[in-house]
């Protein structure tokens, strides 16, 4: 993780973790229902899911762009294909060999149907990232009496701009490169930013004198373990995300 450097001890503001594309372990396919349900009933209270638009104008989740293993661009055919009945196990059976799965690609309003009632957040990470697909997916959620249990990751501070003028109370979590970017994020009261490949004690500071939260990402990482966590952690991050998010859960900082 490039930029991290010495750090000074801190004590976190909030202890939570974040299940990547929404799952607790490798062994149920990201982004899907069986995996929600895995995460939900495990206490995790953050599933990071992948959001995409079809060319029809329906909101599923699903990570890549295609069904091959290292795509990850976005063909017309799959975005104008309908997704919801494109099961996961066939793209397992094309990325993955002998893993399958039951459930099919789900979509937005499925995966909220699923958390409703739950104490569940779904974090929206916007494939293709628009205005009309932020705002699509607000008005989804606003449609379902659940604005509460969405927070968007937003990269652009425009966007987040045009957030606020169209919900107020949205949820709402900046990615930042660097503290130009995140001096820009806390001036729309965001709940979390994250702090994307770098990390300062200067940068958590000013996080928490905003009362929002710090979120470092380590999925798909050699830093993916408990010594990375608890290193974080004493150092004033307040949320992980990771490929174990249950296991994050029981990761106390001492």
């Amino acid at each position: 993780m490039a930029g991290v450097g010495p750090l000074t001890p801190l004590t976190p503001a909030a202890h939570l973790a974040v299940a990547h594309r929404g799952s607790v372990h490798r062994e149920v396919p990201d982004n899907s229902l069986a995996a929600f349900r895995e995460s939900v009933t495990s206490g995790v209270s953050f599933l990071e899911v992948d959001v995409r638009r079809s060319d029809a104008g329906d909101l599923f989740l699903f990570h890549d762009g295609s069904l091959s293993l290292h795509n990850s661009n976005a063909p017309r055919e799959l975005l104008g294909a309908r997704v919801q009945g494109l099961s996961i196990k066939a793209r397992n059976e094309i990325s993955l060999g002998s893993r399958a799965a039951l459930d099919h690609i789900p979509t937005l309003l499925e995966a909220l149907n699923l958390v409703k009632g739950s104490a569940a957040t779904l974090q929206l990470d916007f494939k293709g990232e628009s205005d009309a697909l932020v705002l699509q997916a607000l008005e989804l959620a606003r449609s379902e009496n659940q604005l509460h249990q969405v927070l968007l990751q937003i990269r652009s501070s425009a966007r987040l701009k045009v957030v606020r003028e169209h919900f107020p109370q949205a949820r709402l979590l900046a990615r930042c490169l660097n503290m130009q970017e995140l001096q820009e994020a806390l001036n729309y009261g965001v709940e979390f930013v994250e702090l994307e490949r770098w990390i300062s004690s200067e940068a958590i500071l000013l996080a928490h004198g905003a009362n929002t939260k710090v979120l470092i990402n380590v999925s798909g990482s050699c830093l993916d373990k408990r010594t990375t966590w608890k290193y974080l952690r004493s150092r004033g991050v307040d949320t992980i995300m990771t490929d174990f998010a249950d296991q994050a859960l029981s990761n106390t900082p001492q």
